[in-house]
């Protein structure tokens, strides 16, 4: 039995490892025991691969602790997304999905507003190879920045600060069902300097070709029982200021168990996350912090899922993340400045025939290490968890 998630692969895949190098569409597949409210309605049965539309949910009942003590428990909407998609021919097709419950704000960039994640068309030049233009995911490797966002609880540090969003270009090649390497260029942001990095440094300029590159390489061996995702990034984030990614992520997919692990490093001449310029308080009370430089993120991800049951679902995480500057500048000196341990576990239950729904009660939390460097600016950020009831819906409209 494959993974719940499995049904909702990013529509980037491309045909990717376990996807014959065929026309096949590389748009996120529907439970084919699903039945969507129009054909409820009509009493149609008829698939329509032409338009899809379905309304995504993420919800539920949170009891917020910092260290140790109840902060605020009260009902909360994480994500409520539209999604649209289809193919148009058999070599045209398109993916808009747009999340609701975020901000509109125009980003003047790309002149798109910071809420829509996918609104591209992709088009099969041939069997083995596949083109995207428009807004879309940048292509890194690793699993859980890879599983389809209403899913996940919560991310590590490395895939909830760094945008994944951007309009370009990419191109995939699926050399063989089980391998496959994709292309792409994409902006490096999707706003001014500003809007991304806040006050910069003295001296940093405009980036006059703001692009981010990126290879990605997907492939499954053993009859899909292991599985890779890598990745290699770069991107100018000022004039001659770079950033440079590498993500790996492994699978394990065997009967019910499936788990990952993936190792991710980050660094830039910018703070790419932004989570050591947070140590760093402005000298003015409603100033924004200085981007701090030469700033570098590791984050290791483990998970685990058993599907013990069709209905039952069992899942751990576990996350061990260090943020560090790799170059003394005026403001920090070189060494480690802050380690975030993380866990997750819980249970999900999926009462229907397809796995649209489910119903969830998980446990999450982080703790923080500060060095002493770090702990010069009298800031200290409290340890969190959280427990949580609610429900994922992948409500199919159309």
């Amino acid at each position: 039995m494959k993974r719940p998630a499995a049904l909702y692969l990013s529509a980037l895949l491309l045909c990717t490892g376990g996807i014959p190098a065929t026309a096949q569409s590389p748009l996120p597949e529907r439970d084919s025991s699903a039945v969507s409210l129009f054909e409820h309605a009509t009493g149609n049965r008829k698939r329509n691969k032409t338009f899809n539309f379905d309304l995504e949910m993420h919800a539920g009942f949170n009891a917020d602790f910092l260290s140790g003590k109840l902060d605020e428990a009260a009902f909360r909407m994480k994500d409520i997304k539209v999604d649209i998609n289809g193919e148009v021919s058999n070599r045209l097709f398109y993916w808009y999905r747009q999340k609701l419950n975020a901000g509109y704000e125009n980003q003047p960039l790309e002149n798109l507003s910071e809420s829509i994640e996918y609104a591209f068309i992709g088009y099969r030049l041939s069997p083995k190879f596949t083109l995207l233009a428009g807004k879309q995911e940048i292509l890194y490797g690793g699993y859980e920045y890879d599983e389809n966002p209403l899913l996940i609880y919560e991310y590590s540090d490395m895939n909830e600060y760094q945008p994944c969003y951007f309009t370009g270009l990419s191109l995939g090649y699926a050399a063989s069902p089980s391998q496959e390497i994709r292309l792409q260029i994409v902006n490096s942001r999707a706003g001014s300097m500003e809007d991304d990095y806040g006050s910069l440094p003295q001296g940093i300029k405009k980036s006059k070709v703001p692009l981010f590159y990126t290879l990605n390489w997907n492939s499954s061996y053993l009859d899909e029982l292991v599985g890779l995702r890598y990745s290699v990034s770069a991107a100018q984030q000022a004039g001659g200021k770079y950033m440079y990614s590498i993500f790996a992520g492994q699978s394990l997919e065997t009967g019910p168990l499936y788990a990952y692990f993936d190792v991710m490093y980050s660094r830039g001449a910018l703070d790419p996350l932004g989570l050591i310029t947070e140590l760093m308080p402005p000298e003015e009370e409603d100033a924004l912090p200085v981007r701090a430089e030469n700033c570098s993120y590791l984050s290791l991800v483990a998970e685990a899922q058993y599907r013990l049951h069709p209905k039952w679902n069992l899942f751990v995480k576990g996350m061990y993340e260090t943020a560090s500057v790799y170059k003394a500048n005026e403001v920090f000196e070189k060494g480690k400045y802050r380690t975030a341990w993380g866990y997750q576990g819980g249970v999900e239950y999926y009462p229907m025939a397809d796995d649209n729904l489910h119903l969830f009660l998980i446990g999450t939390g982080r703790a923080y290490s500060l060095t002493e460097r770090a702990k010069a600016p009298g800031i200290s950020p409290e340890n969190t968890a959280r427990l949580a009831v609610g429900f994922v819906y992948r409500l199919p409209l159309y």
